[in-house]
């Protein structure tokens, strides 16, 4: 079941890569700061571009998980898929530094006052994210199928369920897109984005229905 449609894939991609043809053109025009920061523009879509493609276009095959020493099925988000977009957003940090530097000391030499702006407000309102990432609480996106639980890591969300508490999985197709973990009581059901992974929805479905099978009848 393909849950990411082709024409977003490709309406994504060729925004990102026209953006990055149209960055290197003012790269090589730019010079000084500007054109510094110009090249880090094009770096970040470049990285995004790396990581959009890996994580929409990429075929997704049922494959084995890293299995633990303890028995625990582990499904990790693509290296490129994270990596990419980290690496993006760090980059643009850089640039909104940049422009922020020559917003204080020579603001008419700001090409795009607005854009440049936007760029540095953007940029501080990530900075908490950024506190998280470099304390190790922002997350790649992971899900963990032991003996005892569920565990799922995605940016910011970590939780620990037993399976006790938990119902079943199912596809959803939309809004994100991916596998929603049906818990007990009152509880939200979290949502495992599919394009975060490398493997189909209907194989993490039937990796939590059979954990959840397994660990009802220990």
């Amino acid at each position: 079941m393909r849950l990411v449609p082709r024409w977003y894939t490709a309406t994504v991609l060729t925004v990102l890569a026209l953006a990055t043809l149209v960055l290197v053109g003012l790269a090589l025009t730019a010079e000084g700061v500007m054109g510094w920061s110009a090249w880090g523009l094009v770096v970040a879509f470049g990285l995004l571009f790396a990581s959009a493609a890996s994580a929409l276009a990429r075929r997704r095959r049922r494959r084995e998980p890293q299995v633990t020493a303890d028995g625990t099925r582990v499904f990790r988000a693509p290296p490129l898929t994270v990596m990419g977009l980290v690496g993006a957003w760090l980059v643009l940090l850089v640039v909104a530094a940049l422009w922020a530097y020559v917003a204080v000391t020579d603001f008419d030499a700001l090409e795009s006052p607005g854009f440049s702006l936007v760029t540095i407000v953007g940029a501080l309102a990530s900075l908490p994210d950024f506190l998280r990432l470099v304390t190790g609480r922002l997350h790649r996106w992971t899900l963990e199928l032991g003996h005892d639980s569920l565990v799922y890591r995605g940016y910011r969300t970590h939780i620990t369920v037993p399976w006790s508490d938990v119902r079943g999985a199912i596809v959803q197709r939309r809004h994100p897109a991916g596998v929603r973990i049906d818990l007990r009581a009152n509880a939200p059901d979290p949502v495992v984005p599919i394009a975060a992974f490398d493997v189909p929805a209907e194989q993490l479905v039937e990796e939590v229905l059979r954990g959840r099978k397994a660990a009802s009848g220990r």
